[in-house]
């Protein structure tokens, strides 16, 4: 199997966040092209994984959705094989996870979105913090 990267970026002075497996084995998570962390697949990630990467990388020709402009929210979408010229699918979408490139394209799309959130909650979660009606109260 080859090197898969899936990256999303905003448009406007964001970091670029970027997954990268290397032969359903290896997975890296970069931030503005600096990797972050690494680690080896789980067995459960390479077999929801495996079949859609497959299916995806037997598709004869590329499916390449150009960005178009858009307003300063937006966000870019980009699947690339290591070894193709050009990514399988860039893709200017609201939302995430990114649609638009084919039933199966968009079922890989949202997999490997959904371990990029993952990972990069796992490195850096985010609390929520509950404040009490006691302590709105002030001191009297």
């Amino acid at each position: 199997m080859r090197t898969v990267t899936y990256e999303r970026s905003g448009r406007t002075n964001t970091a670029a966040q970027a997954l990268r497996l290397e032969g359903l084995k290896h997975l890296w998570v970069l931030e503005q092209g600096e990797v972050v962390s690494e680690r080896d697949l789980t067995y459960e990630e390479v077999r929801i994984l495996g079949p859609r990467l497959e299916e995806v990388a037997r598709e004869p020709v590329p499916v390449v959705v150009v960005p178009q402009a858009g307003g300063p929210d937006g966000l870019a979408v980009t699947l690339a094989f290591e070894d193709e010229e050009s990514p399988r699918v860039r893709l200017a979408t609201e939302r995430l996870p990114a649609s638009g490139a084919g039933p199966l394209h968009d079922a890989l799309l949202a997999e490997l979105d959904a371990l990029l959130t993952r990972e990069l909650h796992a490195r850096a979660p985010r609390h929520a913090h509950t404040i009490l009606p006691h302590q709105l109260r002030q001191e009297e």
